[in-house]
Formats: structure tokens, sequence, C-alpha cells
């Protein structure tokens, strides 16, 4: 079942240092940050956190779509999904001192300075698990 709790959905859209191959920067991630970053996150009320691994042969399997609709494929090696009650709440877990000793230092080693872009949003799920959900009489049920 659909939520409709107004969580928030941050991403940050990360090029991965051009000093790392992909399959460095992929296994890293994967094997190195995930492990520590979930639990620093979970420890600071964060109530999501997800890896998109976008690696260049994975994002050109969207190329003919991107064309068909007149699009771009994004260029960005890796999406980070945290699903928060309030950006503060990601802020306030970069005040945890574990940021600066263990997060900031590998974020540093896995991703290229300054390539970093952000969006923020509410989710509304209305097709999960392949059956609608969250419409009633033809209309959302998040509308108000």
């Amino acid at each position: 079942m659909a939520t409709k709790d107004r969580l928030l959905r941050l991403t940050i859209l990360q090029r991965k240092n051009p000093k790392l191959s992909d399959a460095e920067f992929q296994k890293h991630w994967t094997e190195h940050h995930a492990p520590i970053a979930s639990g620093w996150l979970a420890r600071n009320g964060i109530i999501g956190y997800t890896q998109y691994h976008t690696p260049p042969e994975t994002r050109q399997l969207a190329a003919g779509l991107a064309e068909y609709a007149g699009a771009k494929v994004a260029d960005f090696d890796a999406h980070v999904e945290f699903m928060v009650r309030s950006v503060d709440d990601l802020i306030k877990a970069t005040q945890d001192p574990e940021y600066p000793e263990k997060m900031q230092p590998d974020e540093g080693y896995m991703f290229e300075h300054g390539a970093m872009q952000l969006t923020v949003g509410w989710v509304e799920t209305y097709v999960q698990d392949g059956k609608v959900v969250n419409v009633a009489n033809g209309k959302s049920t998040f509308a108000s």
C-alpha cells in the first residue's frame, strides 16, 4: 500500500572522482561507503537511503528512449536518494562527529568536487507493484 505521508525525497546527482575507474567507483560505493553511510544516516533519523548506480554503459540503455522523447540522458555516475521529514534532518546529520571523521573524507575520495546537483520534492505514488494506487473514482487521493 502506498503511503500519503509527505516525506521529502532529496536526490543528489554526483560524478565520480575522475581518478577512479567506473569499476573502482562502483565497488567502493557499494562495498565501503554504503555500510558506513547506512548506520550514520539511520542513527541520525534519516528515513531512507538509496544508491542509484549509473555508469556509462547503464546510462546508454536509455539512449533510444531519450532520443524518442527529445530528451538527454543525465550524465551523472551516481544518484543518491534520501527520504527525510525535513531537509534540516540531513543538515543535522552532517553535524554528527562521524560526518567529518568518516563520511566527508570518503565522499571526497569518491566524488568529483563541485559537480554535484540536488533536487528535492515530495512523492506521490500512483502505480505500485504493478497496480494503480491512490486513485479513487478517477481522481488522485492526494488532491485537496
